[in-house]
């Protein structure tokens, strides 16, 4: 059992409850009594979240927490562990009859049945448009799937052409579009590369290893050093005038000289050479001169012997992947032998000068920058070559690493220009979504076919209903003609009823919520059970026979807890549950509270669980209590907003009550105020206060004027001082009822 509402906060009206520690704790049957708009509807639907083991949407935000006998505790943090609760309120009703619509006479009965027809309905609506959608899904699949297909037939048959490869079909090409379909674009290579991987591919059995190119070209920067250290060096003579203007006589007779060192007859000419002749030609000649003349004649040889002709492979011999490298370095090559005959010309040459000048100092200052270059394009060239040579020896390896590059290539290029992943997202898009509309298809059949169960077996009959309406509805010949699970045509006087009051409408739903108490293996006896309102505002003819089934089948359930403003029922209730011996007192198993409606200190609505007043506990109507709560509003010193708050209402019963008594007629209240008020312009303010204000839109209103409270204490007071001078007796009696209950 449910021993105490310990917090409520953000549920309606319930917006920050906490238990008092002075109210005694629920037992087996609770009854509380409240006015309209006091919150218990909005009670009961605490419980329904517990019977629903979920909050409603409306109530999101609400937060409470209950404390069993077993002393655990059951909170909307996790209500999956709630006992087992019914409830009957209006939103039980409204959930659990309804009229089809198709058919003005027939009614569904029973909030799982009507829950599951509507379903029903909407199931097999949903199962068309599913069936449309998935139809259309495959049909756009299987376009897609034929135009992939077809585009990868033709890309294969292209790339085994143009590869040679007999072997490779369509399972070769999805093969090489998930090795690239990351990134296909880094696998898409120049028309160079590819033609190179072609001929690699096709020709490579006729390809060798090659020599490395191994001359050594000219230093010419030592070379440039060497010839201005010789230009720069002189050599002293005594010049004979005529060969120094004569360099190519004054050279051959440097050799002539060399043949007739112990000669006197000349070679040439068979004259006689005299001593100081040869003294002459000696002194133009001198060691130190010699010995430049030596040198540099030795350098130029030095120079000339320098090859400019280093031997470099045919780059036909080359495999086509290295050979744009290769003719490349080989074409700078070319420039620079170029570069560097011309040099070497200029070197031979200045010498040469220097040759004739033996006495003059001279210099070379020519541009030596591209110098290095010559053996830096052989190393390069060597590089290549060594690369051609590996490849060679691995000529099968190179071969299939060039197929795989060109099938990558092929694949990637086959990805981008046919914009095959974007197809293919748009097929797996497709894909998922038709799996999952088969899904939803499959889905649907097994609820259709498992609601089609259910409903035939939670279906009640109509015997058991037409059994409890007649008992509910004595005299009103409703009687229940089952058209088939769950569906029902109710007949008045032997024809069609089209049209139930709500009175009608509450007792078939109430009779139907009784049958279904112990439906599907649940047990009374373990079920807590919470009755909100079962009498109809609008029809009351009904009252006793409620009474009587809440009292003798409803007292069996593990708990009961009814609510409700009707006073007759009420008292019936409270007179068979409560002590009337002992004053109205709770019995051992019973308990009666009072739920009013009042103001936070913050100024907005909240309600308020109290123990049942002294007042409806002894007497049979609620007559007594609201005089007490009007006297005891009009004596206050300093009378609240939160008392304020439900004077509007209670005046206006008391004045309804009071009057009608006096003066039965089917006027209006207010129009029987003179028998208490003289004044048209007292009148007009009581009823001001007591009919427009009860409203609760009024009253809202009302409460935000600043002297609403002390305008309806002079209201209560104008009242109560009439009725003391109009009906004296009347007035003392109340009076003195209130102290005998005080006491």
């Amino acid at each position: 059992m449910i021993k105490r509402i310990e917090v409520i906060s953000q549920f309606g009206i319930f917006c920050d409850f906490r238990w008092n520690d002075n109210l005694p704790e629920f037992a087996k049957l609770n009854l509380i009594y409240g006015w309209n708009y006091s919150g218990k509807t909005t009670l009961s639907r605490i419980f329904q979240a517990l019977e629903h083991k979920k909050l409603s949407t409306e109530y999101s935000e609400a937060r409470f927490r209950l404390l069993t006998e077993g002393g655990s505790q059951v909170s909307s943090d996790d209500l999956s562990k709630s006992p087992a609760v019914r409830v009957f309120n209006r939103d039980y009703v409204a959930a659990n009859f309804s009229g089809d619509y198709s058919a003005p006479s027939i009614f569904i009965v029973g909030e799982q049945n009507i829950a599951l027809r509507k379903r029903l309905e909407q199931l097999t609506k949903r199962r068309t448009c599913v069936e449309g959608i998935a139809s259309g899904l495959s049909e756009k699949q299987k376009a897609i799937t034929n135009e992939l297909d077809k585009l990868g037939t033709d890309e294969a048959r292209d790339i085994r052409n143009l590869l040679g490869d007999p072997r490779f079909e369509r399972p070769q090409l999805k093969q090489r579009i998930e090795d690239v379909r990351h990134n296909p674009a880094m696998y898409i290579m120049t028309d160079q590369r590819e033609s190179e991987l072609l001929s690699t591919l096709k020709s490579a059995d006729q390809f060798y290893s090659v020599s490395t190119v191994t001359d050594k070209l000219p230093n010419f920067a030592s070379l440039a050093r060497e010839v201005n250290e010789l230009l720069n060096q002189t050599a002293s003579q005594r010049a004979i005038e005529r060969l120094k203007q004569n360099r190519e006589v004054e050279s051959w007779v440097r050799q002539g000289l060399s043949l007739h060192k112990d000669a006197s007859t000349c070679e040439f000419c068979g004259g006689t050479v005299t001593t100081a002749r040869l003294e002459e030609l000696r002194g133009h000649f001198s060691e130190e001169y010699e010995d430049l003349v030596k040198k540099i004649e030795e350098t130029i040889r030095h120079i000339n012997a320098n090859s400019l002709n280093p031997t470099v492979p045919d780059e036909m011999r080359i495999l086509p992947e290295f050979r744009q490298s290769f003719s490349q370095t080989t074409s700078q090559l070319r420039d620079w032998i170029q570069w560097a005959t011309a040099l070497r010309e200029q070197l031979i040459h200045v010498l040469k000068q220097k040759q004739g000048a033996i006495e003059k100092q001279l210099k070379w200052a020519g541009d030596l920058g591209p110098a290095a270059q010559g053996q830096q394009l052989i190393e390069t060239l060597n590089q290549i070559i060594e690369q051609h040579n590996r490849t060679i020896s691995t000529i099968d390896k190179a071969k299939e690493e060039a197929k795989t590059a060109l099938e990558r290539h092929y694949a990637a290029r086959h990805i981008l220009e046919n914009e095959i992943e974007q197809k293919k997202t748009e097929m797996d898009m497709i894909s998922k979504r038709l799996g999952c509309a088969k899904e939803i298809l499959r889905r649907i059949d097994s609820q259709i076919q498992e609601i089609e169960q259910r409903i035939q077996e939670s279906s009640v009959g109509a015997t058991k209903l037409n059994s409890l309406l007649k008992y509910l509805l004595p005299g009103n010949n409703i009687e229940v003609v089952s058209v088939d699970d769950a569906q029902f045509q109710f007949h008045r006087h032997g024809r069609v009823a089209t049209h139930l009051s709500d009175g009608e409408k509450t007792a078939v739903t109430f009779a139907y919520f009784l049958t279904s108490l112990e439906a599907k293996g649940a047990t009374l006896s373990d079920t807590i059970v919470f009755v909100d309102d079962p009498v109809s505002s609008l029809d009351s003819n009904h009252i006793y026979a409620v009474y009587a089934l809440l009292a003798e089948q409803l007292e069996n359930s593990r708990q009961l807890f009814v609510s409700t403003h009707n006073a007759e029922l009420f008292n019936l209730l409270k007179s068979k549950w409560l002590d009337e011996r002992n004053g109205g007192r709770d019995k051992k198993d019973t308990r009666a509270y009072y739920l009013r409606r009042s103001v936070s200190a913050v100024g907005g609505p909240q309600a308020e669980l109290l123990d049942l007043p002294t007042l409806l506990r002894q007497f049979k109507s609620e007559y007594e209590f609201i005089f007490s709560q009007l006297y005891k509003f009009a004596h206050n010193k300093y009378p609240s907003l939160h008392e304020a708050f439900t004077v509007p209402n209670l005046l206006r019963k008391f004045l309804e009550a009071y009057l009608g008594f006096r003066k039965p007629s089917v006027r209006s209240w207010s129009k029987k105020l003179e028998l208490l008020l003289d004044s048209p312009e007292a009148r007009r303010e009581i009823q001001a206060l007591a009919d427009d204000a009860s409203h609760l839109q009024s009253l809202d209103k009302s409460l935000q004027h600043p002297d609403f409270v002390p305008n309806a204490q002079r209201c209560v007071k104008m009242v109560l001082d009439a009725l003391e001078r109009k009906d004296s007796d009347h007035y003392q009696s109340l009076c003195e009822v209130i102290k005998e209950a005080a006491t």
